[in-house]
């Protein structure tokens, strides 16, 4: 696997984490307004799934940052 990413996958990657980021917010926002029932079980997996996607798209701007600075 490669160590670096190249400037346009690092800009697209961050453009990724902005779009889950909202989506995330939203999702968390509606999942109060919700009343207890189905709807808000299969939002509450998608939150979960969400935030595992997130963290994984954290990590390449992280070990870049990280390859970058040794």
């Amino acid at each position: 696997m490669t160590k670096y990413l190249g400037l346009h996958e690092t800009l697209e990657t961050l453009e990724l984490i902005a779009f889950k980021t909202v989506c995330l917010t939203k999702a968390v926002t509606m999942s109060k307004l919700l009343p207890d029932g189905d709807l808000k079980t299969i939002l509450s997996g998608d939150l979960e799934s969400g935030s595992q996607g997130l963290k994984q798209l954290q990590t390449f701007i992280t070990k870049r940052e990280e390859t970058h600075n040794d």
